[in-house]
């Protein structure tokens, strides 16, 4: 066998979606793996298994942590994931001496000892790690024992299942559990083709024709995610022929049928084009939004809509893990730049020495802050006001600071994010350590992807359909003022709306604009590294302009020199005996292919 990483890493991929299964797997390099190759059962559990393997690298805190944190929407300063090195800030100021600098001044990878938030694609370097999770997983933070495999190992393991059904003519039972398993390989296989595509400049496009051994150029990004609606549009295509329902094991309780895998399908072929753009320069020219809106229309929000959602078991084979760090009120908290939005009148950012005090805020989701039936848990870092008939569904408010002043307060914040906490009170047997539902793609994003195309696109009856797509948040979530058309269409250059109703940006009157560019900024939180694609592709937006750098607060957009995209990983690189490279404040894309 050729010996390059990701063959590698695809032959291991047949072990780590049979892991949690009955079935005694041999190494994939022997000669008995024919035979398992030949088993339907085993077949059948392989393709049930490239959603958990999607799934546990979707949700990973290796990347989703520290890309959530660059884009200030989550905020920690632990050095778990490389939280720290990739979200710090190079010239924060001293809010004990001289200040805070404006945070429309702030930078990252441009001055200091380290090149805050560089993609390390170096052997050498620790924070190499998270350049390599979606690629190839890896161990995680939680310490599940193995880790997870990434995006290639769940490839391979639907390309196993596909060769077996399509060229050696495996049969599942019956033609109909035969066609089930086969869409569901499809389906796996689209989505490694995505995650790849959203993340890198460039990857392998593997089939069940691909000869391994003669791999040896990679196809760059637009190759990729064009790969990757063509497959989403296959499962479309033979999803909407075959009825069935997909075994509960394989999202380890929740089932779906053939209908809400076509819809599912249809989301992400809409949020691949979507969410692909590196800078807004790309919004622009690499995306045909027609073709987004007639994906998204036909996604998990028409019809009767659903979130497409799996069951963590505590991090064992299931593992949602961003919520073990960002739904424990104890962990990583929401960022001060999305928290001032929900309540100016009383969340400051960058965060104050003194804290921020506790909201009152006219959006139902944050409410007044109180949150769970006691007000003493952890003794510290998890405490929040007893909840009263006031408090939000989504965000708590804390009076402690969790995270190490020496690392710079500025990563700071008082509001944390409790919407998946289905217990209400941080139950150890609950989401915070990895048990319970836990969405990975929600009906409402699809929502807003389409929204957003209609907005880009403006024809006759776009801006009425997107203001009530819009509502659907900013109004029965939120008890906010209604959006409507007589807002004015407005522009992403605008920024968010606040919850009083004013722009952030000059207190002047919201647009529908500035009311989805809102929506988005709360209603994609946790939600894989959502929050990442959608700052990188939107124009940087302070209180002084849009411009960089001016003496205001930063609203909208990436910190200036924050990479846009990862290299392919070093490890990659050098069995390819190709140069090593990497994606900083100097260089933060690729060229656009």
């Amino acid at each position: 066998m050729n010996l390059k990483l990701v063959v590698r890493v695809m032959s291991a991929g047949l072990i780590a979606v049979m892991g949690c299964n009955s079935l005694d797997v041999e190494n994939p390099n022997a000669p008995d793996n024919q035979k398992l190759l030949a088993n339907p059962a085993a077949i059948e559990a392989i393709a049930g298994g490239t959603i958990r393997s999607w799934q546990n690298a979707y949700q990973g805190v290796e990347a989703v942590g520290p890309l959530s944190t660059m884009a200030r929407s989550y905020a920690a300063s632990w050095n778990n994931a490389q939280m720290r090195f990739y979200s710090s800030i190079d010239n924060p100021g001293d809010p004990n001496t001289t200040g805070y600098n404006p945070t429309a001044t702030w930078t990252r990878g441009k001055t200091g000892s380290e090149p805050f938030g560089t993609f390390q694609n170096d052997p050498g370097k620790a924070q190499r790690f998270q350049v390599e999770w979606y690629w190839s997983g890896g161990d995680n933070e939680y310490g599940t024992a193995g880790g997870y495999p990434g995006f290639y190992a769940g490839m391979s393991s639907a390309n196993d299942v596909l060769l077996a059904i399509r060229k050696n003519n495996l049969v599942i039972r019956s033609t109909s559990d035969t066609k089930r398993a086969e869409i569901i390989a499809m389906l796996g296989r689209a989505l490694a083709y995505q995650g790849l595509a959203m993340n890198y400049d460039s990857a392998y496009v593997i089939t069940e024709s691909t000869k391994l051994d003669t791999l040896t150029a990679f196809s760059n990004r637009k190759v990729v995610r064009d790969a990757a609606v063509a497959a989403f549009q296959s499962v479309i295509d033979s999803a909407g022929k075959y009825p069935f329902i997909t075994n509960s094991s394989w999202a380890n309780g929740p089932t779906y049928t053939n209908d809400q895998i076509k819809r599912f399908a249809s989301t992400m072929a809409a949020m691949t084009l979507a969410y692909y753009p590196r800078d807004p320069g790309e919004v622009a020219t690499q995306v045909n939004w027609a073709t987004v809106i007639a994906y998204a229309s036909a996604g998990m929000s028409s019809g009767t809509p659903f979130d497409f959602v799996t069951v963590g078991d505590g991090c064992v084979a299931w593992c949602p893990e961003i919520a073990t760090w960002f739904s424990d009120i104890g962990g990583g908290r929401v960022n001060t730049r999305i928290a001032i939005l929900m309540d100016p009148a009383t969340q400051n950012d960058p965060w104050p020495l003194a804290g921020n005090k506790r909201p009152n805020s006219p959006d139902l989701r944050l409410g007044d802050g109180s949150f769970g039936p006691d007000n003493t848990r952890d003794g510290g870092s998890r405490e929040t006001p007893i909840k009263t008939a006031a408090a939000g569904t989504d965000f708590a408010w804390s009076p402690k600071a969790p995270m190490r002043p020496s690392r710079g307060a500025y990563h700071q914040s008082n509001i944390a994010h409790i919407r998946y906490d289905l217990s209400g009170k941080q139950d150890p047997n609950g989401i915070v350590n990895g048990y319970g539902p836990y969405p990975a793609v929600t009906a409402t994003q699809n929502d807003l992807i389409w929204a957003e195309a209609l907005l880009r696109r403006n024809s006759a009856g776009d801006l009425a359909t997107a203001v009530g797509l819009i509502n659907k948040t900013h109004v029965t979530r939120g008890g906010l003022p209604a959006a409507a058309a007589s807002d004015g269409l407005g522009a992403a250059t605008d920024g968010p709306c606040l919850a009083t109703n004013v722009l952030a940006t000059t207190s002047g009157a919201c647009t529908v604009w500035s009311k989805l560019l809102y929506e988005s900024e709360l209603e994609l939180l946790g939600l894989g590294s959502s929050p990442f694609y959608q700052q990188r592709r939107l124009p940087w937006v302070a209180t002084c302009g849009t411009t960089a750098p001016c003496a205001g607060r930063q609203v909208q957009g990436l910190v200036p020199g924050t990479p846009f995209e990862m290299p392919v990983p070093a490890k990659e690189l050098q069995v390819q005996a190709k140069a090593l490279y990497t994606y900083s404040a100097a260089t933060p894309k690729s060229a656009t292919p």
